[in-house]
């Protein structure tokens, strides 16, 4: 396993993810990324004005770079969002307008949830991670668990054990289902 600064972790995974064949699996864990995601379809959608939110959310540059990066992979991409009860405005905003609107539509990614009331201490991740072809794994580190990224780990299953990760995705699997 080696750690990651910022800059390393974000170089890191852009090769990862550029480098996938097969498939690349994600696993969230946070409820709220708004440190990080402040744009003006989050913002009306806070304020109460979905429509807006959506139609923002339809225009928004990052959104459909990422949808556009993701479709141009080889690879197919499973996202795991770990939920709690009741959503937070920020997953509920994520949910209709990136994941419904953009990723599942486009077929960008195939995007599941799990909820964290049917896990166990044992399946439930410590951070939000990414597996890459059943090889490589890299793990997100933020700042104080607020969304805004901090640096990383990165293991490699020619160096390194990941059968705890590949363990996670397969428990994960099994209680996901479709978001709704």
């Amino acid at each position: 396993m080696k750690i990651l600064n910022l800059a390393e972790v974000v170089a890191t995974f852009d090769k990862l993810f550029a480098a996938a064949k097969h498939d690349m699996f994600k696993a969230e864990v946070l409820q709220d990324y708004s440190a990080v995601d402040d744009s003006p379809s989050l913002r009306a959608w806070l304020s109460g004005d979905e429509e807006k939110a959506k139609r923002l959310g339809a225009e928004d540059k990052g959104i459909a770079a990422w949808r556009g990066q993701c479709l141009k992979s080889p690879a197919a991409i499973t996202r795991i969002h770990i939920v709690a009860k009741p959503y937070t405005a920020y997953l509920q905003w994520e949910t209709e307008v990136i994941y419904k609107a953009s990723l599942l539509q486009s077929g960008a990614e195939n995007v599941l949830i799990a909820p964290a009331a049917e896990l166990t201490e044992s399946t439930l991740p410590a951070g939000d991670f990414w597996i890459f072809d059943g090889k490589r794994v890299l793990q997100w580190e933020y700042e104080n668990g607020n969304g805004k990224l901090a640096g990383g780990k990165v293991w490699d299953k020619a160096n390194d054990d990941i059968t705890d990760f590949l363990n996670l995705k397969k428990a994960l699997l099994t209680v996901a289902r479709p978001v709704s």
